[in-house]
């Protein structure tokens, strides 16, 4: 429930602060005294667009803040949409500045005005004379219906969702048909062009280090051959073995010797192993068989087709299997067509077949509906009046998640008319109080909504202002409502009653707003009844009405 709303600085409200009932709460006062500003205010807390012509005090803001109870409704719209409240109540506040610029929280962090909305969508509904647009909407009658027959759609959604993708897949796949061949000739182009190079994994790589050795390699290939020929005439001469074949003698002689002998003999191995080692390197290098044209061409013609697909020289290797994959696809395209067509002709019966189920349900619904709905017309001064539903099967185009149906509602006013269109036939006052029968008809389905009425019962007087008051008292019993009203009838049944009034404060004008007592009510609902001139009489007429 809406549990207080607190209003500063906007239009003609300085500052007032509402504590409301859970129940029916109702406004009076005379036209013009600001009555309006309530539901106004209540919009734009709750996301609604902001005015052009709303004028501000230079230096001050307007501000607006809205509290309410956590619903189940709200509960489950702050799980969906992963909102985290710590606190035990739902603080909405909407701030303009003089210059038109607002900004808008919950529980004092900012958010977006579409957060707002999608926060309370479900959970507060408005309704104002004349502007009855829910009953223009199929989807509004659908979700009615579909509610009051509490028809599980969870399956049709998934359905219609599987339908959707697989529809979308193939047709995509068949408005590429004229590209195909023209696609699958590019791609073996580009296959034969990489194809003929054949790159390999890190060939690139070795290419480059081997043309980075060739640079240097008529300096190796010189020093190469003087070391092997010093390492020749080392061999030939055996001057180190002579060497260490003396040592040794001497050694014999005197042993003093053994430790030198030992390291030169040590030193003279390694030597050996080195020179080894050397000549292995050395006879690594095939100066004879390097094609140093060659090598360059190859780069060449790796750099140059990594530029022509645009990618890395050492990926070039990963587009040919790439490529192939591709031309296997649009080779093997009729194949690929038919099982997409089977797919989406398998989705789509599936999705009908479960719609046709709900379409059934809902037919058998409406009929039910339609006799309460008319049953209750008379009582509203629509003593003729008739509703009736209209069921027919959209084409494919038209389907979508609430199924295959489309709904017409048809309206006629007496007996002898043909039925029409409801906002064709049905006059605005007559919108409000069929309205006002779905809304207590719903009421049974639901409950913890706010419904805001703002002058819905315009012009209505006698018989049928007391019945459409019933009707907005009975759907207070399950569902908080806000209604802004003329009629005596109507506020006589509200568990808490304002009145705006309009005043003269230093040559400004004011709205005011008080919370009426037992006794100021009587004497606020005899006004609207007698008028500006309230006799005794009207004041027993004011009381009776709120003791019925």
């Amino acid at each position: 429930m809406l549990i207080s709303l607190e209003i500063e600085n906007f239009i003609l409200i300085k500052k007032v602060s509402i504590s409301f009932d859970s129940g029916f709460n109702a406004f009076t006062g005379e036209t013009g005294a600001g009555k309006s500003i309530i539901i106004e205010g209540l919009k734009l807390v709750l996301g609604g667009k902001n005015f052009n012509n709303l004028q501000i005090e230079k230096g001050t803001t307007s501000k607006i803040t809205a509290v309410f109870d956590i619903s189940n409704k709200i509960k489950k719209s702050l799980k969906d949409l992963e909102v985290e409240i710590e606190d035990d109540y739902l603080i909405i506040q909407r701030e303009i500045n003089s210059d038109l610029k607002s900004k808008i929280f919950v529980n004092n962090q900012i958010t977006s005005l579409g957060l707002i909305k999608k926060l309370i969508s479900g959970t507060v509904e408005f309704q104002e004379n004349f502007e009855q647009q829910e009953l223009f909407d199929e989807k509004y009658f659908l979700n009615f219906i579909d509610k009051s027959a509490n028809i599980n759609k969870t399956n049709l959604s998934q359905y219609f969702n599987r339908y959707k993708e697989v529809k979308l897949d193939y047709e995509n796949h068949i408005n590429n048909e004229n590209q195909i061949k023209d696609k699958l000739e590019i791609l073996k182009s580009k296959f034969r062009k990489i194809k003929s190079l054949n790159p390999k994994k890190d060939e690139y790589e070795k290419l480059l280090n081997q043309r980075n050795l060739n640079k240097n390699i008529k300096k190796i290939s010189d020093y190469s051959f003087e070391i092997k020929g010093l390492i020749s005439n080392l061999n030939k001469d055996s001057i180190l073995s002579e060497m260490e074949r003396s040592i040794q003698k001497i050694c014999e002689l005197d042993p003093e010797f053994k430790d030198i002998s030992d390291k030169f003999s040590s030193t003279l191995l390694d030597l050996n192993e080195y020179i080894n080692d050397i000549e292995t390197k050395l006879d690594d290098y095939e100066f004879d068989d390097i094609n140093f044209d060659q090598l360059d061409a190859k780069i060449y013609d790796y750099q140059n087709l990594a530029k022509f697909f645009e990618i890395d020289p050492n990926l070039l290797h990963e587009l040919i299997e790439k490529i192939s994959d591709e031309i296997n696809i649009l080779e093997n395209f009729e194949n690929e067509k038919i099982k997409k067509q089977k797919l989406y002709q398998q989705a789509l019966e599936t999705f009908i077949t479960e719609s046709k189920l709900i379409s059934k349900i809902r037919i058998n619904e409406a009929l039910k509906l339609t006799e309460k709905i008319n049953a209750e017309l008379p009582k509203l001064n629509i003593d003729q009046g008739e509703l009736k539903f209209e069921f027919k099967e959209k084409t494919e185009n038209e389907y979508s998640i609430n199924g295959i149906d489309d709904l017409d509602v048809l309206f006629r006013t007496s007996n002898k008319a043909t039925f029409s269109s409801v906002k064709k036939v049905a006059s605005g006052g007559e919108l409000s109080r069929l309205l006002l029968i779905i809304k207590s008809i719903s009421t049974q389905l639901s409950k913890d909504g706010i419904i805001i009425f703002d002058e819905v019962d315009s012009g209505l007087s006698g018989r049928v202002a007391e019945n459409v008051a019933n009707k907005i008292l009975e759907l207070s019993k399950k569902n908080q409502v806000i209604s802004i009203t003329h009629s005596a009838q109507v506020a006589s049944k509200a568990q808490k009653h304002w009145k705006i009034s309009k005043n003269l404060n230093n040559d400004y004008l004011e709205s005011s707003i008080s919370e009426l007592n037992h006794q100021e009510r009587i004497y606020e609902i005899a006004s609207l009844i007698s008028g500006n001139k309230i006799t005794e009489e009207a004041k027993k007429v004011a009381s009776d009405l709120m003791h019925q």
